[in-house]
């Protein structure tokens, strides 16, 4: 009885053990999902939210070698309590290609660095004061990232990741920040090519 139950076992771990390796290897199609930039904070005097989504999509070109492409939608609101009350929102809409890298390795443990550049389109509203002004501004602007990530499959077909970037953007460095690093949390899913 024993010799029945450990074939099936066998084989199942001998088929899982393939798969964990076939992750990164070429063909494989990827899709994903991170959020970073999250802030909430609120007191007496102010209300501020802001996050960014960064769905993605690629394929691995070679073993551990991956390109897509990524659009990142940021959001973030500010709300002034004062006698006039101001407020300014700020949307961003990008398309980032990005190239990816995996140390190769058969744990469920990958350390991976990313590369992508691309456009971003900003768009800010500032409403209020004691004019009660209303302005709006929109900007395109070249963003350049570099970073180091970690994935961690918690099956052979679903990585959870963090991933800590650098990253420089064109325009207006008082507004935008010139350099500034940067932290986003997903997940992604491996699709082999059979």
């Amino acid at each position: 009885m024993h010799k029945f139950l450990f074939l099936p076992l066998l084989a199942g771990g001998l088929l899982a053990g393939n798969a964990a390796q076939a992750q990164t290897t070429q063909g494989t199609r990827v899709l994903g999902l991170s959020g970073g930039d999250f802030t909430f904070q609120s007191n007496d005097f102010s209300k501020r939210f802001s996050g960014t989504l960064i769905p993605s999509v690629g394929v691995f070109v070679a073993d551990n070698l991956a390109v897509g492409a990524a659009v990142p939608f940021g959001y973030s609101r500010l709300k002034l309590d004062v006698a006039d009350g101001i407020s300014n929102r700020g949307l961003s809409l990008g398309l980032l290609p990005w190239l990816r890298y995996y140390v190769p390795s058969e744990s469920k443990h990958r350390v991976f660095g990313e590369l992508s550049a691309g456009g971003v389109l900003n768009s800010t509203r500032f409403k209020g004061g004691t004019s009660r002004m209303n302005e709006s501004n929109t900007d395109v602007n070249f963003l350049a990232k570099a970073g180091l990530g970690y994935s961690y499959f918690i099956t052979p077909a679903v990585g959870l990741e963090g991933l800590v970037t650098y990253q420089r953007t064109s325009g207006d460095k008082e507004v935008f920040g010139g350099g500034t690093l940067g932290l986003n949390l997903g997940f992604r899913i491996y699709l082999p090519r059979n």
